[in-house]
């Protein structure tokens, strides 16, 4: 009897615990920040979830409660009730996002099913045991990473998206078990399989913040006109396929889009698609923000601040160039950023244990004075050094000419003999004459008692050398004859002291051609030089004596 009893007992107190259901939580974050999506799972179907002892406003009879963008207001303790209600689960949510990010690379949280987006993960620690999961309707299943991108602070990895609901994404770092450590924020995915797109940011919507919808189509194709749609109710329309509202209580509901396109770069006069629509998403409200950084222009720099935040942080600056799609972070950690390239830049500020929301986008269109980039330089010494080269070559140029111009232009002169003195009536006197109607080539030498230069035409005149000047004239006729100079210097004052050179033709004793040759003077008064003429029909020489000077005598004889 009492073994019956017994058995009575257990079974009764069996049904009374299992009919006692139970909580927890999914994903197992640890710490819960602002913007997390949580889930709640129930053992058993409840018939209501309480929060604090209330029913929550999104109570349902399902056995899982999904909370999307908690915030400090989502904090308390959480049961599900059946029969019985579940032991309490409590969360606290902080006020501020946590100190390591991910982020999709792309910055769009909808994307086809069985794609893979870009995520990319960024901690100031180091990368060093840090592993990221994937939460799939109650499932979390790891993501594969490759250790050897973890050596840094930064790396990149593609998670595929199934399509399940919810489908969240978060990173940790391994630790002492029961000790929370350092996280990442959390993404909640979204997919569709329709051909039009509705993009809504990852980020949660802010009460009182713009937010912008983007119309996108599979493929890339060009968007000429796109509708946006909440709650079935037409918004308004957007030419590139965007629309900005402000966001209000009144914000929260479903949203849709249709796009009229074309596949271009296929058929570039391929017939339109129009009033495609797209997969219906949830725009889901947060009413209250986390500390934010506000960022400022000055005249070289921007000015990255956080009122609300913690005590001494440190920034976090991202940059996106013009046209670029994706947005990259800077390595300065200051608050100060001197800006070298055009373009958007945003703010972040951190500390130890969370981080501030990213300030709004300031445009950067005209580049300061600071650090330019590589290719700014480059320009820059390619201009200088084409300037510079152009100079060296006028400069060049110009003293070819100038000195061209001072060969030119300098008056000849003579060297003055041995004990003469300066004389401005003796001074020599260069006088070149070419006659318009001959061709005249002349050659001046020193004269041997003035010293003077003299070229005269021998078309216009014949003059023999005169004794007492000693000059020398050379003449080309241009219908008689070639003339050929040969000038020598003057060995001794008074005589001639120089060589006089002629080719006639027609002229002499015979018809032939007539050369001479005058030999510079051995003494002064002695025979002053030698003349030896050959005719062309004869082979006779005549040697003449030329005048050595005032009263000098002439003499012959026949060359050896």
């Amino acid at each position: 009897m009492k073994r019956l009893l017994f058995l009575a007992a257990v079974t009764v107190c069996w049904f009374l615990v299992k009919a006692k259901p139970t909580i927890k939580m999914i994903p197992k974050y640890g710490l819960v920040y602002w913007g997390d999506t949580v889930t709640l799972k129930c053992s058993e179907t409840p018939s209501e979830w309480l929060v604090n002892g209330t029913t929550h406003k999104l109570s349902n009879k399902n056995q899982i409660l999904i909370l999307p963008a908690v915030s400090s207001k989502d904090s308390g303790d959480y049961r599900c009730k059946t029969g019985e209600e579940s032991d309490s689960l409590s969360i606290e949510v902080k006020d501020y996002l946590p100190p390591a990010f991910l982020t999709i690379v792309s910055e769009y949280a909808v994307v086809n099913k069985d794609e893979s987006p870009l995520f990319q993960l960024f901690s100031d620690e180091g990368l060093t045991n840090w592993y990221c999961r994937i939460l799939r309707d109650d499932r979390e299943t790891y993501v594969r990473m490759e250790e050897k991108d973890k050596a840094g602070k930064t790396m990149q990895f593609y998670a595929e998206v199934r399509g399940a609901t919810p489908e969240i994404i978060w990173c940790k770092r391994n630790g002492t078990k029961g000790v929370d450590t350092k996280r990442s924020n959390s993404i909640s995915l979204r997919s569709s399989d329709t051909e039009v797109l509705l993009e809504i940011p990852p980020e949660p919507a802010v009460l009182g913040d713009p937010l912008t919808l983007r119309c996108e189509v599979r493929g890339g194709a060009k968007i000429n006109a796109a509708e946006f749609y909440k709650d079935n109710v037409t918004l308004g329309s957007g030419v590139d396929g965007s629309y900005e509202i402000s966001v209000t209580d009144g914000s929260v509901g479903s949203y849709t889009c249709t796009a009229t396109f074309s596949y271009t770069y296929v058929n570039p006069h391929g017939a339109l698609k129009k009033n495609v629509p797209s997969a219906p998403q949830t725009l889901t409200l947060i009413r209250e923000s986390p500390p934010s950084a506000d960022i400022s222009k000055e005249e070289s720099a921007l000015v990255c601040t956080c009122p609300g935040c913690s005590d001494h942080p440190t920034f976090r600056w991202y940059h996106r160039e013009p046209n670029a799609m994706y947005l990259k972070m800077r390595e300065e950690k200051t608050s100060e950023l001197t800006y070298d390239q055009p373009g958007e830049y945003a703010c972040r500020a951190v500390w130890d244990k969370g981080a501030s929301r990213r300030s709004k986008f300031e445009n950067v269109g005209v580049v300061s004075g600071g650090s330019g980039s590589p290719a700014i330089y480059l320009v820059v010494v390619l201009i200088i050094a084409g300037l510079l080269f152009v100079g060296i070559a006028l400069l060049c140029r110009n003293k070819r000419r100038g000195q061209s111009g001072l060969q030119g232009d300098v008056p000849m002169t003579r060297r003055k003999k041995a004990g003469e003195e300066g004389d401005d009536e003796k001074d020599p006197a260069y006088e070149a004459l070419k006659g318009s109607d001959k061709d005249e080539y002349h050659t001046v030498r020193v004269d041997g008692a003035d010293g003077g230069y003299e070229a005269v035409g021998a078309a216009r005149a014949a003059k023999a050398g005169d004794g007492g000047d000693g000059g020398y004239e050379a003449l080309k006729g241009k219908a008689q004859a070639e003339v050929y100079h040969t000038l020598g210097g003057p060995q001794s004052q008074g005589a001639d002291g120089g060589y006089e050179a002629l080719k006639l033709k027609g002229q002499g004793d015979g018809d032939g051609d007539v050369y001479h040759t005058l030999q510079q003077p051995q003494a002064q008064g002695a025979e002053g030089g030698y003349e030896a003429l050959k005719g062309a029909k004869q082979s006779e020489y005549e040697t003449l004596k030329s005048k050595a000077g005032d009263g000098g005598g002439g003499g012959g004889g026949e060359p050896e």
